[in-house]
């Protein structure tokens, strides 16, 4: 896979992503992590993008799952909406990791099923890493 793919890249003229929550505390917890934690993440994703940076598949995935944790799009394989409890996290982790076996875009499931799995606690390695 190259290392900045431009399938992903947001075309010329694309209406900006919607605006993050702000009838949500940023102390509100889904899973493990608060919401000013992944928002910080988000703002942090779209800071790259501005500036050019092309998202390999994995970390579109973890942009998926970070936007739906903060209830901004749907979850990227259950398709559930508004921000996930505890129960919607597992489901949608557990879907990624099928999808992971046996799907056709095998790396963006892995960005999803890691970023889930940050925010539900069960690993420390925060998946979103960009160096301007």
């Amino acid at each position: 896979m190259a290392e900045n793919p431009t399938w992903n890249k947001r075309p010329e003229g694309a209406s900006a992503p919607p605006p993050l929550p702000d009838a949500v505390s940023a102390s509100t917890q889904v899973g493990q992590r608060t919401v000013g934690e992944i928002t910080a993440l988000v703002e942090d994703i779209r800071l790259a993008l501005s500036q050019g940076y092309e998202m390999p598949e994995f970390h579109e995935g973890v942009q998926a799952a970070y936007q739906w944790v903060l209830g901004l799009s749907p979850a990227p394989f259950t398709g559930r909406t508004g921000i996930p409890d505890r129960a919607q996290l597992w489901a949608e982790d557990n879907a990624a990791d099928e999808a992971l076996r046996t799907g056709p875009r095998r790396t963006f499931a892995n960005g999803v099923q890691h970023a889930v799995m940050w925010v539900r606690g069960a690993t420390e390695e925060q998946p979103w890493f960009w160096h301007q």
